[in-house]
């Protein structure tokens, strides 16, 4: 058993790092996404406020990320 994790450990591990970094990044924007949508509702003066730290250019990076990853 041993031997077959250590197998695709070293065969499999630049797959299984780029999946893991994909799943991330999609969990990132998701809540980037849910955090923007909810002060949007709440609060339109610190929407603003964050809007402009959280830049459309953020949320384009990360969406460019996960199309390379793919």
């Amino acid at each position: 058993m041993d031997t077959i994790k250590k197998e695709i450990l070293e065969n499999y591990s630049e797959e299984v790092d780029l999946y893991e970094l994909r799943l991330s990044i999609q969990g990132l924007e998701k809540k980037v996404t849910e955090v923007l949508t909810y002060i949007e509702k709440t609060d339109s003066k610190k929407s603003e406020e964050v809007r402009k730290k959280i830049s459309h250019d953020s949320l384009s990076l990360i969406q460019s990320l996960l199309l390379l990853l793919n």
